[in-house]
């Protein structure tokens, strides 16, 4: 009977996570989603990274352009690619996830090894579906540790190449990951037999392909080129170049504004478990030996508190990332209760936390994102902590209420995917299922739903650039916070420098043009709305200046949405 139904929960679980995948399939497209597609289309379209492309996420670019080079090759349209590129990352999500479950489930229990695999699968850092850098730098991440953790096991020394090629993958997805090596080259020398062989080797690799891929770049373009195009690029994008010292700030800012959260349920879970122990029957048989009890109770209690305050969260509409709270709680659970570790159970702990907690550390050296946000690129020392907090002498009673505490915290994530909406548009982005959602039916994001603002932008948008922008022409799309798809409305040439979708304007532009003088537009597409431009544009005293000295457009139109400067009248 007792296995009837863990089959029956493991089921209900995988089925729950599928229904969540082909919702994720078909919602949360934002304006960072456009960056990445963007970005990778106008590699398909021939231009070159650094010297043409000054997006500073350019080298992530590989994935999606293979992906979307399929798609266009067998409908030669791009009518619909937002979705199918939803679509494959979910199944590579979902496959990963697999993976994972396989692996773990060699050494661990079951029930863990599936529970690590499941929260997997339900966290994107941002909510996205679509290889994106942040979900590459998971993805990469997690073969990482699958073939680390393969070669330790069987010793085959392909798997260990391979680890050092996702390595890379990792890297070029998000360049600060360069610091996971030294986490790798501790483990080999902690786990490995061979272990100088084995650095060497692993060393070896990532230098050989760093190495060919940085030459073919400098000696491709220059050291002089090269150099120019990286200042540039820096200069148009200074939020990701902010002083450490100004980063450590921010972070010491969180911490404080968040440590009194931690405090507040600590009490709580606290005095409620001692009410428990008071009048009931709670915390009896909950442990083995003398004073387990009341820990036990105390995590339980303060488990409990920060669900509640995760489904307040939710039902709220505001927080798109308060599960970091519960992530960081779960770490430190973690971390606390690793000294019941030994053996597998404990080596497979260290790989997870290092490459997880490296990479985590490596979104908050390069990311202008706030600490707590940042903790879901920690996701694997997050799964990692369910090892040590489901492990050592807990009695029957504790470990049902853990496993219960981990259900609801799953489907409450299921729930949040079902309630929480990330829209096309709003700074927010963030919104409720209970808004005005619509289907795109037209352009790139045929078939997504979002809200009804952003249906509308590619409704109208779409048919305007059929009527005005002419294939070939060289276009630059402006804006505050901009949706670049409008570069895969028709066959066009992307004319600004970057993609990015919060963009800065000043005269590193003009060093793009000086350097890619065959890439100044003929057509500059401004964010407006029925002829008045975005207010950002319009205090932009750089960018007016050069529309009116420079640029000098010979013709402009209104569109409902988008304001179209053409350098010749047509």
């Amino acid at each position: 009977m007792k296995l009837k139904r863990e089959k029956i929960i493991y089921i209900a679980l995988t089925v729950m996570a599928v229904f969540c995948g082909v919702i994720w399939s078909v919602t949360n497209i934002a304006h960072d989603c456009a960056y990445q597609i963007s970005m990778s289309w106008r590699l398909l379209s021939g231009d070159r990274m650094f010297l043409e492309m000054w997006e500073p996420h350019q080298t992530s670019v590989f994935l999606p352009a293979v992906l979307m080079w399929i798609y266009e090759k067998i409908f030669h349209t791009t009518t619909g690619i937002v979705l199918y590129l939803q679509i494959c990352g979910i199944l590579i999500r979902g496959a990963i996830a697999f993976l994972l479950y396989r692996i773990l489930g060699k050494a661990l229990k079951k029930p863990v090894a599936y529970g690590m695999a499941l929260l997997f699968f339900m966290i994107s850092p941002k909510d996205y579906a679509l290889p994106e850098f942040a979900n590459m730098q998971l993805w990469y991440s997690a073969l990482l540790f699958c073939c680390l953790y393969g070669y330790l096991r069987s010793g085959k020394r392909m798997l260990l190449a391979a680890g050092a090629i996702c390595l890379c993958l990792e890297v070029l997805a998000y360049p600060s990951c360069l610091i996971v090596y030294f986490g790798i080259a501790g483990l080999l020398a902690c786990y490995s037999e061979n272990r100088k062989k084995d650095i060497l080797l692993f060393t070896g690799i990532c230098v050989g392909l760093g190495s060919a891929v940085g030459g073919y770049f400098l000696f491709s373009l220059g050291s002089d080129t090269f150099r120019q195009c990286l200042e540039g690029m820096l200069a148009l994008e200074p939020s990701h170049t902010v002083g450490m010292g100004d980063k450590l700030v921010g972070y010491l800012k969180d911490i404080l504004k968040v440590l009194p959260v931690f405090l507040i349920v600590g009490a709580g879970g606290f005095g409620i478990s001692r009410l428990f122990l008071l009048f009931g029957r709670a915390g009896k048989g909950m442990a083995t030996k003398k004073g387990q009890a009341k820990g036990q109770l105390w995590f339980l209690c303060s488990a409990a508190i920060f669900l509640a305050g995760f489904f307040l969260n939710i039902l709220s509409v505001e927080n798109r990332t308060a599960y970091s709270l519960i992530f960081l709680f779960l770490a430190a659970a973690g971390l606390w209760n690793v000294k019941v570790l030994a053996g597998e159970e404990k080596r497979i702990y260290m790989c997870l936390s290092v490459i997880g907690g490296l990479g985590f550390g490596a979104t908050l050296l390069l990311s202008d994102m706030p600490l707590y946000p940042s903790a879901a690129y920690g996701l694997l020392a997050v799964i990692a902590a369910l090892i040590p907090i489901a492990g050592g002498e807990i009695s029957e009673g504790t470990r049902k209420g853990l496993f219960s505490c981990f259900i609801c915290f799953v489907v409450l994530l299921a729930f949040r995917c079902v309630y929480i909406r990330t829209p096309m548009t709003g700074r927010g982005q963030i919104c409720s299922v209970l808004s005005d959602l619509s289907v795109v039916r037209v352009g790139p994001a045929w078939g997504i739903i979002t809200d009804e603002l952003g249906a509308c932008i590619q409704r109208d948008s779409y048919p305007e650039w059929k009527e005005w922008i002419r294939p070939g022409d060289r276009v630059w799309i402006i804006g505050s916070v901009v949706d670049t798809l409008g570069y895969l409305y028709e066959d066009v040439e992307t004319a600004g420098p970057s993609t990015m979708s919060t963009p800065s304007y000043s005269d590193a532009v003009l060093e793009y043009w000086r350097l890619n003088p065959d890439k100044y537009p003929d057509v500059v597409v401004a964010e407006s709305y029925m002829g008045n431009l975005a207010y950002e544009l319009q205090i932009n005293e750089w960018l007016q200046s050069w529309l009116e000295e420079e640029y000098q457009p010979e013709q402009i139109v209104d569109g409902i949405y988008w304001k179209y400067y053409f350098r010749k009248k047509r």
